[in-house]
This record gives C-alpha cells, sequence and structure tokens, in this order.
C-alpha cells in the first residue's frame, strides 16, 4: 500500500474562482516554474510535490484556459495521464502548497523548433486548498501492510475506535477510522500506532484537526496533528527523505 508522508499542520484556506487568486497563483507558478505532485481523487493523501513542474498557461483571447505541465513522474519512472482523468493536483508555493482537482485534456508537445518539451494540458482547477507546511517533510513511502491505530479519549482513556493510518508527517497523522463515538476539531485525543521498523512506534497525545466522512461506508477520515513535537519520528522521516534522494540521484 503506497502511503503520501504528508504535513497537516497548517489548516487549508480555499481561494475560490469568486475572489480572483486562482490566475494569479497560476502565473507565479508559472512564473517559477514551480513543482508539482500528482494525486489520486480518494481524499485521504495529498500528491507529493516531487513528480514535476508547471510550464505554461494557455490563453483564449488573453485568460487562461488550460494549464500545461511537464511529463509527471512517478519515482523514477513516467506517469501517463490519460484524457478525461480527474486527478489532484499539488503545486509548490512559496509557503506550502496549493491542492485542487483537474481533469486530463490530452498531451502536449511545445511548438519550439529546438529542443522539443512535451507534457499534458489540464484544465485550470475551479478551487485551489492552500495548505501551509511550515517547513515539514513530505515524502513517499510504500508499506506492505496498512499500519493499524487505537484512538482514546484524552481525559477518561474511553476507547474511541480505531483505523488505518494513511499519512504521517512530522505534523501529524490522517487516519481512517471506525468511530465509536463524535469527535470535534481541537478536541484531544491519545493516539497508538505501529509501524514497520523504518518509523517508530507513536504513543501521544494529539489535537483533531479536521474529521469527514470517508469513501467508505462508515467511516471517518480524521486529520490530527501532534500537541507537541515528536524527535524520534522526525530524525526517521528526514532518513528517509535523504534515503528517497540519494536514491533519484543514483537513477
Amino acid at each position: 500500500m503506497r502511503l503520501w508522508f504528508r504535513s497537516i499542520t497548517g489548516f487549508l484556506r480555499s481561494h475560490g474562482p469568486e475572489d480572483g487568486s486562482i490566475e494569479a497563483i497560476l502565473r507565479d507558478a508559472v512564473r517559477r516554474s514551480a513543482s508539482i505532485g500528482i494525486g489520486s481523487l480518494d481524499g485521504t493523501a495529498l500528491p507529493s510535490p516531487l513528480a514535476g513542474h508547471v510550464v505554461a498557461l494557455e490563453p483564449d483571447h488573453g485568460a487562461p484556459t488550460a494549464l500545461v505541465i511537464s511529463r509527471p513522474f512517478e519515482g523514477p519512472v513516467r506517469k501517463q495521464l490519460i484524457a478525461g482523468e480527474r486527478i489532484q493536483l499539488s503545486i509548490a508555493a512559496m509557503q506550502g502548497f496549493h491542492h485542487g482537482t483537474v481533469e486530463v485534456l490530452g498531451r502536449w508537445v511545445s511548438a519550439d523548433t529546438g529542443e522539443r518539451r512535451y507534457g499534458y494540458r489540464v484544465t485550470l482547477p475551479k478551487s485551489l486548498l492552500h495548505e501551509e507546511r511550515r517547513g515539514l517533510h513530505r515524502i513517499p513511502v510504500a508499506f506492505d501492510l496498512a499500519p493499524r491505530a487505537t484512538l482514546l479519549r484524552a481525559l477518561t482513556l474511553a476507547d474511541l475506535g480505531d483505523g488505518t493510518v494513511l499519512d504521517v508527517s512530522e505534523g501529524g497523522l490522517c487516519i481512517r477510522a471506525n468511530l465509536r463515538g463524535l469527535v470535534r476539531p481541537d478536541e484531544a485525543v491519545i493516539v497508538k500506532a505501529e509501524f514497520p521498523a523504518v518509523l517508530p512506534p507513536i504513543h501521544t497525545r494529539m489535537i483533531v484537526a479536521h474529521a469527514a466522512d470517508a469513501r467508505q461506508p462508515g467511516l471517518t477520515d480524521l486529520g490530527l496533528r501532534f500537541a507537541e513535537p515528536l524527535p524520534e519520528l522526525s530524525h526517521a522521516i528526514r532518513a528517509l527523505e535523504l534515503r528517497r534522494i540519494n536514491r533519484a540521484g543514483a537513477a
């Protein structure tokens, strides 16, 4: 099971088309050749911003109608996109990331007569969510088995439910849980989670950042942030990121 390490410490702020910020964000991303990530629409894991970059905005009578992205990578190999496919696009910002849903329109080839560039045309996102990563690390890691987690009430230690860890970062966890009670944003809970040897176990107090119904009936996707820093976990995540970078360089 592929898991995406994800920072969830920042609140997600919506930038709708009515505030006029989407075009400005995209134009700035083109100017910076901002890195991108590609993810699925399962609503549980945002894409890693290491797959490619923003290339251009295609205008029509002065207004942009499509976004051009480079051919994305998935690890060391190219990821093929299919026209009509809806994906979650992550665009690196100066602080954090912008996330939005787009539809693949088709392949793109530059008009340059010299060195040709290749990519994909996608629709403009109708909304963007801004995630303030605050310097935390988010990296892709694969587990053979999905790590399990249990949740307890912070004050009474009453059983609150259990579930599967979907992603983890220096800032927190995302858990798909079968809850046996209500949880509210900013509520404190105790989380116990066991990981493969690559990561240390977690048994700590956490704060509910958000909760939403999962695609699977009866389950809830919980975003949780650590109440206190976990140095051992942070060290393990940074070591994994360094290992990934070294592997990419060797390839």
